[in-house]
């Protein structure tokens, strides 16, 4: 585990883990730990050097550690940055990271993005070294579901007028059921709050579904929903047991192993309500080995009950697909009356 300690102390040798989970090559190796290299410009002093190989060419990468005092100095800022940039051009390192004890200004954050260069901060949950809290904002949905409809499609037609929703079944289970936890996988997938959508089902093999007084063989099944809701805010402590906070991917990479991630402060019933979260938080960006994300959605009128008949077997894998193809404004932003009649 790599610790920021102050300029005149010791670092202690980072795991296998920790190295794996930052990115350094297979068979990386932690070559001097407070190293001074020489430059055109004069000596480079550097925190941690590492060296290695990653598919067959040698790589080089560094990292600075900033052991502030949150009280006192406030998080690093965009000055360390700049300083790193040009300190990875000089000796020519591949990736870099700045390890900080107590965050990154906005700013920083910013250029580091811009330029590629990692900004973590170390969670290892009761270890007093350890002096900065990760207090973060993050983003909930309040979502109201409004109402469902169904179609289905066969070699000859199907009429399903006056058919109660609830009441067709696939052999004893209602068919419902399925639907409904699709619109919820649909949901939770997605950053959306608002709109009317429809997912069409091609059935590989066609199925039998009944309903009091009749019945009928499908090729597809089709059903629309109807949704409305809003976003809100809520600022966080976020802690591990063993893990690592990437401040650019605002997300949490645990080490391997047992552990626990801690998200304390939040009441999903409450928050303060926006129109838009920030544009990161509607990318559905793909998750790094062994990072966490949590996304929490607090729904209304989605009558999730019984078991869910066994449809996903029958369906065209590529009709199972739950993101969403393209999100706008329209589907994303907040309803502007909504308003959730749930309570704690």
């Amino acid at each position: 585990m790599i610790f920021c300690a102050r300029a005149t102390r010791g670092l202690r040798r980072p795991s296998p883990e920790l190295m794996a989970r930052l990115g350094v090559p297979v068979g990386g190796r932690v070559r001097k730990l407070r190293a001074v290299e020489d430059q055109p410009d004069g000596r480079r002093e550097l925190d941690v050097l590492i060296e290695g190989t990653a598919e067959g060419r040698p790589t080089k990468g560094i990292i600075e550690c900033k052991d502030f005092n949150p009280r006192t100095t406030g998080p690093v800022g965009i000055n360390y940055v700049d300083a790193l940039d040009s300190k990875r051009h000089d000796v020519g390192a591949q990736f870099s990271l700045i390890c900080s004890n107590a965050g990154f200004t906005s700013n920083a954050i910013r250029k580091a993005k811009r330029v590629k260069i990692g900004l973590i901060s170390v969670m290892r949950k009761g270890d007093r070294r350890l002096r900065f809290a990760v207090v973060e904002e993050i983003y909930t949905r309040k979502v109201r579901f409004v109402s469902a409809s169904l179609t289905l499609t066969g070699n000859t037609p199907i009429n399903l007028n006056g058919v109660p929703f609830h009441e067709i079944l696939y052999g004893t289970v209602p068919l419902a059921n399925w639907i409904y936890h699709r619109i919820m996988l649909l949901i939770g997938s997605n950053p959306i709050v608002k709109g009317t959508f429809k997912a069409s089902h091609a059935l590989r093999t066609p199925l039998v579904f009944e309903w009091p007084g009749g019945s009928a063989e499908s090729t597809n099944l089709t059903f629309r929903f109807t949704i409305e809701g809003a976003w809100f805010s809520h600022q966080v402590n976020i802690d591990s047991s063993a893990g690592i906070y990437d401040w650019i991917r605002r997300r949490v990479r645990v080490v391997p192993g047992d552990g626990q991630l801690e998200i304390k402060g939040i009441n999903i019933y409450e928050g303060e309500r926006i129109s838009l979260p920030p544009a990161q938080e509607l990318i559905r960006e793909s998750f790094l080995k062994g990072e966490v994300d949590l996304r929490l959605v607090l729904s209304e009128g989605l009558p999730i009950s019984g078991t869910v008949p066994d449809i996903d077997r029958y369906v065209a894998p590529e009709d199972l697909e739950l993101c969403i193809p393209e999100v706008d404004a329209e589907i994303t932003a907040s309803s502007p009356t909504f308003t959730l009649s749930s309570s704690q």
